[in-house]
């Protein structure tokens, strides 16, 4: 996993010689690093265990392997170019991500491969991604779902001689886009045949949006469905091997995999799953969502190790007015709060040998624009001035609110920068 940390720090002073960014510290003492338990960041911090990030980058290529297919992660989730660096190094595919501006950040990054994972719509984004084509060496994609989105984009990309390879979008009822019935998708294949700047590449869908208690089954005929029209889009439109089908999010990739490989043994489409969570992982839903996982497939409980929680927050204890409460100085500008609050990990004191785990009683009960809530039990030894390491759940509204993050070591030193491109 290679990083540039030297280049990020001196693009950070560079870009904001006045300002000092949250959860950094002196950019002139990066390369003997920073100790976290010395101080030597302004807190809060957010940081990525570079022991988990490497085992999870391993664990997850290894399941799209042993699955026969390929990789294609959603850059979303950090929006961090040296990590979609890393992804790809450790073997994927390509990276997906959400709209034009990520296409920038993935093509920059070197990222050969790059799906947008979303309808292209509008002229300034035609615009952007009309600039990447000009430039980019490898294949980008886009999904669409509707005759005059299809229209809208050869009508734009035709003068300009740039050709836009499409996948065709399938969805659900009730669920996001995508076309409801496979006639639809006959009638855009139709089209992008007749279009001078449209190349029929292959179909998408996200089955995330299928809920229920049966949902594993849904899913798996929802799959089955999407390969048997893929087959026929290939046969009919473009015979070669590389047509494209690709789905899957960071919950159902194991049932999507199997259905994917199933019906298609020969391996004549490109499979590709385009999970995005898995790298940063999480304590709440998408560690719940991973158990799942493990509990239908056996081919994940195989692999070696297992998916483990990278991102960090760290804050100090700012005020313990009351018996029984700690007001910590960290809040939603600094985490994800929609899918459960910050949980409390470790507890350092400051001049200690090294942090401990926290007692399992200590929780976050409320969550304001800069400080935590966090009930203790009144006979607790906690002080104004102490670090308290918390775990999020739902890591991509964490991200999102870092431009700059720390990778870590387990001695809790931090001697790289992450920039993020949200």
């Amino acid at each position: 996993m290679q990083f540039d940390p030297q280049n990020l720090a001196q693009q950070a002073a560079g870009n904001a010689p006045n300002r000092i960014h949250k959860g950094l510290g002196n950019l002139n003492t990066l390369a003997q690093g920073w100790q976290i338990l010395a101080e030597q960041l302004s807190l809060p911090a957010a940081t990525l265990k570079r022991s988990a990030i490497e085992q999870n980058l391993q664990w997850m290529q290894s399941f799209a392997d042993s699955a026969h297919v390929q990789l294609a992660p959603h850059g979303k989730t950090s929006m961090a170019p040296a990590l979609f660096q890393a992804q790809i190094a450790s073997g994927a595919w390509g990276m997906s991500v959400a709209n034009a501006q990520q296409i920038v950040s993935a093509h920059h990054a070197g990222v050969q491969n790059i799906i947008l994972a979303n309808q292209l719509v509008g002229l300034h984004n035609f615009a952007i991604v009309a600039n990447v084509l000009r430039q980019h060496q490898g294949q980008l994609y886009v999904f669409a779902d509707s005759l005059a989105n299809l229209g809208a984009i050869n009508d734009f990309f035709a003068p300009l001689n740039l050709n836009v390879n499409v996948l065709i979008e399938l969805g659900v009822t009730g669920g996001r886009c995508g076309v409801r019935q496979h006639q639809q998708a006959h009638q855009l294949a139709d089209f992008i045949a007749q279009s001078s700047a449209l190349n029929l590449a292959g179909i998408a869908f996200y089955e995330g949006v299928i809920h229920g208690d049966n949902a594993a089954n849904d899913i798996g005929e929802f799959v089955d469905q999407s390969v048997q029209l893929a087959k026929q889009l290939a046969k009919r439109l473009t015979p070669q091997k590389n047509f494209i089908i690709t789905g899957a999010g960071s919950a159902w990739y194991d049932i999507v995999s199997q259905h994917l490989i199933k019906h298609d043994p020969e391996q004549r489409l490109t499979a590709i799953i385009r999970p995005g969570c898995y790298l940063i992982h999480d304590t709440g839903i998408y560690q719940d969502a991973q158990q799942q996982v493990l509990a239908r497939s056996t081919l994940a409980c195989d692999i070696n190790a297992e998916l483990t929680s990278s991102l960090q927050l760290w804050a100090y204890v700012q005020s313990v007015p009351e018996a029984g409460m700690a007001i910590i100085g960290l809040g939603k500008r600094d985490a994800a709060f929609d899918a459960g609050l910050p949980t409390p990990e470790l507890h350092y004191r400051p001049q200690q040998s090294a942090p401990t785990p926290v007692n399992q009683n200590w929780k976050v009960v409320r969550i304001m624009d800069q400080h935590c809530m966090m009930s203790v039990p009144q006979d607790s030894d906690i002080q104004v001035g102490d670090l308290i390491c918390f775990s999020t759940s739902h890591p991509c509204l964490t991200l999102d609110k870092w431009r700059f993050v720390g990778m870590e070591d387990d001695n809790y030193c931090v001697n790289q920068i992450i920039e993020t491109h949200f």
